[in-house]
């Protein structure tokens, strides 16, 4: 695999690039694999390495980390910790606080685990009432499809793709989307500017995906994205994501409204790009 590479005129925060290492090193050492995902992973990719105008900015850290079991998962919090820089939580067991000697900021630090601890099932529970569940549908498809940057002179890590992101969004939002409909949005994001997000050609030379989006490279690209989330997903996270979009259609597409009212035609827009990314994945 080909590292991708950031964009000379667009590098990352110093302090991003710190707390990156920190993990990769650690993970690394606990026997741990690891990938990027989050709002810092879509900024990553779409604005540092694709050049795209980021669309809010972000000042945490989400990991997702395979873990065996949670005496692993608290292994690798403690070698963070060991390092002096990063200070745990007292409410949250998977945030940390990376502490930025320079500037006296905090930047929070989230460690999602998933892999074995899951138990071959789509959830884990928090310890130690093991009472608040987490859905982690896909996590496995989308690390074995994860992406290489190289974020500085000699050091690669893994980045979600977007289309593992999609999936995780996709599945957040259905979780948590009455409460908080960022999930939605950043999707319709994805939706919107996968094509220029280093796909333009893809969307002309792959089969029926132009004639799909109706001439429109950037309404095509929705019908990308699904195609590759089709071949990212395992059939097991497959069918979670068509049946949340089956089910909540009328819901997503609305909350995806909301976030684009200002444009002309926004419900069209919509509606039309949520259907083009639903068809691509039977």
């Amino acid at each position: 695999m080909n590292p991708r590479s950031i964009k000379a005129d667009r590098p990352v925060d110093p302090v991003t690039i710190d707390i990156l290492r920190a993990v990769a090193e650690e993970a690394r050492a606990e026997g741990i694999d690891y990938m990027l995902v989050g709002a810092t992973a879509r900024d990553i990719l779409l604005t540092h390495v694709f050049g795209l105008a980021m669309r809010r900015a972000t000042y945490d850290v989400d990991f997702a980390v395979a873990v065996r079991d949670w005496v692993q998962f608290e292994a690798l919090k403690t070698r963070l910790m060991v390092r002096g820089t990063f200070e745990a939580s007292e409410r949250a067991q998977q945030c940390l606080y990376y502490k930025d000697p320079s500037r006296g900021l905090a930047n929070r630090l989230d460690l999602v685990p998933f892999g074995g601890i899951a138990q071959g099932t789509n959830e884990i529970a928090w310890p130690p009432d093991m009472k608040t569940i987490m859905n982690v549908a896909g996590y496995d498809d989308a690390l074995a499809a994860a992406e290489l940057v190289t974020f500085a002179p000699g050091f690669d890590g893994k980045v979600i793709s977007l289309a593992g992101l999609a999936i995780l969004k996709l599945v957040a939002w259905s979780d948590r989307g009455r409460e908080d409909s960022k999930d939605a949005h950043d999707l319709i994001h994805l939706m919107d500017n996968y094509a220029a997000a280093g796909n333009i050609d893809r969307v002309y030379d792959e089969e029926g995906v132009i004639e799909a989006g109706g001439y429109d490279p950037d309404q095509a690209g929705a019908c990308l994205l699904g195609k590759d989330i089709q071949r990212v997903a395992g059939a097991r996270t497959l069918d979670v994501l068509k049946e949340i979009i089956d089910r909540d259609f009328d819901r997503l597409s609305h909350e995806m409204i909301k976030s684009l009212r200002h444009l002309d035609n926004v419900e069209q827009r919509v509606v039309s790009r949520l259907h083009l990314l639903r068809q691509a994945l039977d």
